[in-house]
């Protein structure tokens, strides 16, 4: 099996040749489409990942500052012709250039909330959430359109599927209700809109610092998505647990600022066959990969470290 072969084996729920596994961090955002599409590559053949998840650490996806109510109305997204999209077509163009396309590679994109938070701020967001609830989804129609042209057009242009953040879940910011309004209901278009072109998307489960990471994954259980990604550490749910509730195949279990960060080779070791054998013991390895909690964070990311990871996972011996 080729890297490719073996996460679409993952992905259709059966066992591959080995356990397949990736990591990934964040670049910075300035740097040109060349110099990011090489520190991917650098750190894809350095890991030996089985999966390249091309960042997104860049760009603002629409136009025209929110202030007031009144300005959803006037939101205008940042279309296909723009340069931010530009350069992320760009980036995953020259990476599926150097792997030839036999690495599953999936375009980072984040949800329509997230993008209005990044315009106006969470307190901001929050008080229009109470106040202004139909103007802001006025703004949320608007960017969702938007995002579903730029994940079926990532797909189209050779990506495998879309990385998607999936957030504000956390226990307290918002009931149910309100989540399945401003968050489920967008959220959901987007992901279609990449399956919609023959994308296999990897739905992130993700929480923000001032709700310490926590969020809910039951709440994603009927999302579209070929895999599930989310935080052990922050909430509890362990990889067996989770891959018995979501029946979907699942990916992470490795704290994402421990030992891969700063940990001995023998502390990575350990940490990776723990978790694989855990998985194995439970429920076995169809439809499993090893990654981490979220985006390897902090300083002194290694690949080499990343490697030993990576390592543990493609050398386990099933029993």
């Amino acid at each position: 099996m080729n890297k490719k072969d073996r996460m679409m084996a993952i992905l259709a729920g059966e066992k591959a040749d080995c356990v397949p596994a990736g990591f990934w961090y964040h670049f910075p955002g300035h740097w040109d489409a060349k110099t990011t599409a090489e520190a991917h590559l650098k750190c894809w053949k350095e890991t030996d990942a089985d999966i390249i998840k091309v960042m997104q650490d860049y760009g603002e996806y629409i136009e025209h500052e929110i202030l007031t109510p009144d300005d959803y109305k006037h939101i205008k997204f940042q279309g296909k012709e723009s340069r931010y999209y530009q350069k992320l077509v760009d980036v995953l163009k020259r990476i599926q250039d150097g792997t030839k396309g036999e690495v599953y590679t999936i375009q980072t994109l984040f949800s329509p909330l997230k993008a209005i938070t990044r315009n106006i701020g969470y307190p901001l967001l929050m008080e229009h959430i109470k106040s202004c609830p139909e103007q802001l989804d006025i703004g949320l129609k608007t960017i969702t359109e938007g995002l579903c042209e730029w994940a079926a057009g990532f797909v189209e242009e050779g990506a495998d599927g879309l990385f998607y953040s999936a957030q504000f879940s956390e226990p307290g910011r918002f009931t149910k209700p309100e989540w399945e309004r401003f968050c489920k209901k967008w959220d959901i278009q987007v992901l279609n809109a990449a399956e919609s072109k023959g994308g296999k998307n990897m739905v992130h489960i993700c929480g923000e610092p001032n709700y310490e990471y926590a969020s809910m994954p039951e709440w994603y259980t009927d999302y579209p998505y070929a895999i599930i990604n989310w935080s052990v550490k922050d909430t509890g749910l362990t990889m067996p647990a989770g891959k018995k509730f979501f029946k979907k195949p699942v990916c992470g279990g490795m704290h994402n600022k421990a030992s891969i960060l700063d940990g001995t080779d023998e502390a990575i070791a350990l940490e990776a066959g723990r978790i694989i054998k855990g998985m194995d013991d439970a429920c076995g390895l169809e439809g499993f990969m090893l990654g981490a909690d979220c985006t390897v964070q902090g300083e002194g990311i290694s690949n080499k470290k990343l490697r030993v990871a990576v390592d543990a996972a493609h050398q386990y011996v099933s029993r």
